[in-house]
């Protein structure tokens, strides 16, 4: 119901449509003469709408909190992304991600990607990019594969390092930039697991589709138990980073929650951290004691 001005409640009555159905392969088909399953259903909410006060740290083979685990495992298998333009929809399912668009009230599907099973499909991160050419696939042990709109997979790009079972290697951001500065290449990936390590990689698409290592970079002195989260502000062209909750004395409310901010440079170190003057202030006295 809604409440106008005079106080009065007005009800409004919405029709809700049912374009497409999936059925997973842990439900059981349903009774009936119904050809498809239940509907999945995902809220899809801010990206750096995470829970950090929930996340504490604790010693684990793992580099990440058992809390932070049980967080993500407890997220559903599949996905909904949408792309920056609002016109496309990629539809994350077990062993594919169809590519529906919005022409047809993402009625049908465009293109299809085959990915293989993961172990642990919570941990796969997907991203488009910002032009909406070209889809990237993360799975939980740290690989990336890269796809078209037809669905076709351009290339792979496997993880420097891996441990098995060791879901800190999973990526936690995954994100295309705008634009390379290198004429020869069409956009810039960053791949940054949940250890802090972060990749760039310069990616071309036409012709020949390849990708070369561009930059490493790596949030550990500042994160020392990882990250939580990794995404990239456009109209500010900012890295935003999300991890554990800092103790410290003198670091900003924002740091003390763990989240920071991060200016992209084009040459080394390539990333540099915004701070304010609280920032500023608290390492500076951290600094003097001690000397």
């Amino acid at each position: 119901p809604l409440v106008t001005m005079a106080g009065e409640e007005e009800n409004v009555l919405y029709d809700l449509l049912v374009h497409s159905e999936w059925l997973q392969e842990s439900e059981a088909p349903p009774r009936g003469n119904r050809e498809h399953g239940s509907i999945i259903v995902k809220t899809i909410s801010g990206p750096f709408k995470f829970l950090v006060q929930y996340v504490g740290y604790s010693h684990s083979s793992s580099l990440l909190s058992p809390s932070f685990l049980l967080l993500v495992n407890k997220q559903i298998n599949w996905q909904l992304v949408v792309a920056r333009n609002g016109k496309l929809l990629a539809v994350v399912q077990d062993q594919c991600i169809e590519i529906r668009s919005a022409r047809d009230e993402f009625g049908s599907v465009i293109g299809k990607c085959i990915v293989p099973k993961d172990p642990h499909p919570q941990w796969r991160c997907v991203t488009w990019s910002h032009d909406c050419t070209l889809l990237a696939y993360a799975e939980s042990t740290g690989t990336v594969r890269v796809f078209d709109l037809m669905g076709s997979e351009l290339f792979i790009i496997l993880p420097t390092a891996s441990s098995a079972g060791d879901l800190s290697y999973a990526i936690a951001g995954l994100i295309f930039l705008e634009s390379s500065d290198n004429p020869q290449c069409s956009t810039e990936l960053l791949v940054v697991n949940y250890r802090g390590q972060l990749k760039s990689y310069l990616v071309s698409v036409g012709t020949h589709q390849s990708y070369q290592e561009n930059h490493s970079f790596n949030f550990n002195s500042h994160y020392s138990h990882g990250v939580i989260t990794v995404i990239y502000h456009c109209d500010h062209k900012l890295l935003l980073v999300g991890g554990c909750e800092i103790s410290e004395k003198g670091v900003s409310k924002a740091a003390s929650y763990g989240i920071t901010a991060w200016r992209i440079l084009s040459g080394a170190p390539y990333y540099k951290q915004v701070t304010n003057y609280e920032d500023d202030v608290g390492t500076s006295q951290r600094g003097f004691l001690r000397m």
